[in-house]
């Protein structure tokens, strides 16, 4: 009779306990602070096989998880990978838009403009494990509300697997694959951190200025720092705790140029943009992009420099002069599926390296004096012609000064070949005009060793 009455107690008290944690998940603490709890809640409520709440589902992407029912993400993008067992699998979703799913080593599959309950498998599968991954992108609508799996009975989920480094996307329209049928799939970002290896977000917005006061869309000197797109009023400030990118890359000024944006005030934002960035990510890698269309370049690289002047040492300028032709746009401004993914075999290389540790061991040319302006893809051990230094990053005669990192000699030549003036180098160089004879612009040839 003891034996009961305990029973019957702990089972009271373990209704209590559930009905209390369940209270307190539900409460709005904040978005970003319900994300936490849920994290750390004793009773994990949602971790049926397939909720939002199951800890084997994986997401990438600004994810507010506030709401227990369905977690939602407001920029393009945004996307989720799990492990699941069985043939079929569905999604329910709470708003009508399109998603992007992939099933192992498939394509990825669009369902546009679908909401409810979306099956993802109307062929089912083979029995066994199997990764899906879905993502969301709709030009100028980029609302993910996911409610859920939906599974064989007695299916399970696990863990996927996920990469160690991630690349942050920043831009407008041309980074979020605007006029693409994938959108944000398609768009070169996405694109190029997979063939890096990496996870990936997309902070991008269809007309969005870097610069406030000009644009409907907003501005990504404000919108960067949010939790929402523009389209979202009263959004809360983001909690840059929840990811750290390994490397940030920008591609702004387009829209800027269009709406008539003084280069004055886009080079003052900018240098401000990139001081808020980093006081966000001291570590990270930056890349600032010219835009495709060679608009406010001046300004950009006016912006960069300024900021590599005051001491950012990872900050990069990335010259696109050349990428792209008419034929890789679908209108004039925004690149076509082809265009982004030669986009994204071009930035692949520059990337690579800050991924794979060489920078550690390379060299990397600058077009100024103390680093300046535009740099090299990182050069490691090898011999390089004028085509083949061209082709890293360094045209003839326009290197003003170098990164030699220790236990690296760099021998560089005046002409082509390894032939002329040679000037031999075993540590950092800010400024070639202080070599005898000077070698500002004079470089056509390299060896490192």
């Amino acid at each position: 009779m003891k034996t009961s009455n305990y029973l019957f107690a702990l089972l009271a008290a373990a209704c209590l306990l559930a009905s209390c944690t369940k209270a307190r998940l539900k409460e709005d603490i904040s978005p970003l602070a319900a994300d936490k709890a849920l994290s750390t809640a004793t009773l994990n409520l949602t971790a049926i096989p397939g909720a939002p709440g199951d800890p084997n589902i994986k997401y990438f992407g600004r994810w507010n998880f506030g709401d227990t029912s369905q977690y939602t993400n407001y920029w393009g993008g945004g996307y989720l990978r799990v492990k699941f067992t069985g043939t079929t699998i569905k999604m329910k979703v709470g708003h009508p838009t399109h998603y992007f799913a992939k099933i192992d080593n498939g394509p990825w599959v669009s369902y546009l403009n679908a909401s409810g309950t979306i099956n993802l498998t109307p062929t089912p599968l083979s029995s066994g494990t199997h990764t899906i991954s879905v993502a969301q992108g709709k030009d100028y609508d980029y609302l993910f509300n996911f409610q859920g799996f939906i599974l064989d009975a007695g299916a399970t989920t696990s863990a996927p697997s996920a990469a160690t480094d991630l690349i942050e996307w920043i831009g407008d329209s041309i980074t979020a694959g605007y006029t693409d049928a994938q959108a944000n799939v398609s768009g070169y970002p996405w694109v190029c951190s997979e063939l890096l290896g990496t996870e990936h977000t997309q902070i991008a917005y269809p007309g969005i200025t870097l610069v406030s006061g000009y644009a409907n869309e907003g501005s990504m000197e404000v919108q960067y720092f949010k939790q929402r797109n523009s389209s979202q009023a009263n959004s809360p400030d983001w909690d840059f705790t929840r990811y750290t990118p390994k490397i940030i890359v920008i591609n702004l000024g387009t829209n800027d140029n269009g709406k008539q944006v003084p280069d004055a005030q886009f080079q003052s934002s900018y240098i401000a943009f990139l001081a808020n960035i980093r006081n966000k990510f001291p570590n990270a890698e930056i890349f600032v992009m010219r835009t495709f269309i060679n608009v406010k370049t001046t300004p950009t690289l006016a912006a960069v420099n300024a900021r590599i002047a005051a001491g950012d040492n990872k900050l990069h300028y990335i010259n696109t002069d050349g990428w792209m032709t008419n034929a890789d746009y679908t209108d004039g401004l925004h690149p076509s599926v082809s265009g982004n993914i030669k986009a994204a075999n071009l930035l692949k290389p520059i990337l690579e390296p800050y991924l794979t540790g060489v920078p550690a061991s390379a060299v990397t040319f600058y077009q100024d004096v103390n680093y300046g302006g535009a740099a090299s893809q990182p050069i490691p051990v090898g011999n390089y012609t004028l085509s083949q230094m061209a082709a890293k990053g360094i045209p003839n005669d326009w290197a003003s000064s170098v990164k030699v990192p220790a236990g690296r000699t760099l021998i560089m030549y005046a002409d082509d070949n390894f032939s002329g003036t040679s000037w031999t180098r075993t540590s950092d160089t800010p400024n070639f005009t202080t070599l005898s004879p000077n070698a500002n612009d004079q470089v056509s040839s390299i060896k490192v060793q």
